[in-house]
């Protein structure tokens, strides 16, 4: 079973440096202009491969200089759900994040993972409730007072923002998450 999460320490702790690497293509990089001023960059990685931390790692450094290129104000770093190499990698050396969970037993564990992760890491965090009129709420205030915060955005179910996301259609998913999931 392999272990190898990608992180090259075994490589520079090797006394007799019996270990290289060698760059070998695992993903893609993409930028989309989704506005003025509002862009979009993404990694894929190719199909087959189970370390992903080399396209986090190099689609964040991508993100941050065309945020600088571009003068941007905000730069905003999705990440997978959870805890992993990958999470922490994106987490590092931000300002802010936004914990996005929903309404279940699942989404209140893993919010408090996160959020006990982020108090070690000592970054500001802000609860998002995605899917809020859906479930039992209950369970994520309580992780929020354990956490001394407090739910601040609540994201209503809404067909017309799934199809909007399905069909890459950004500036409609914004808008319709300005206008609280509905287009009417």
């Amino acid at each position: 079973y392999d272990l190898c999460t990608g992180c090259g320490a075994c490589g520079a702790v090797c006394p007799v440096g019996a270990i290289r690497f060698r760059n070998e293509k695992v993903g893609e990089f993409f930028v989309n202009k989704i506005d003025e001023n509002f862009w979009l960059a993404t990694g894929r990685s190719k199909a087959g491969v189970t370390e992903t931390g080399p396209i986090v790692s190099e689609v964040k450094s991508r993100a941050i200089k065309l945020a600088r290129e571009k003068e941007a104000d905000f730069l905003i770093i999705d990440t997978a759900p959870g805890t992993h190499c990958n999470v922490i990698q994106a987490l590092l050396g931000v300002d802010k994040v936004y914990a996005v969970t929903e309404p279940t037993p699942l989404g209140a564990h893993d919010l408090s993972l996160i959020l006990e992760l982020l108090q070690k890491m000592k970054v500001p965090f802000e609860i998002v409730l995605n899917k809020a009129d859906v479930g039992d709420r209950r369970e994520i205030e309580k992780v929020a007072e354990r956490f001394n915060t407090r739910i601040s955005v609540e994201i209503p179910y809404s067909e017309e923002l799934i199809k909007a996301y399905c069909e890459k259609d950004l500036r409609r998913v914004v808008g319709l998450l300005m206008s609280g999931g509905n287009e009417g």
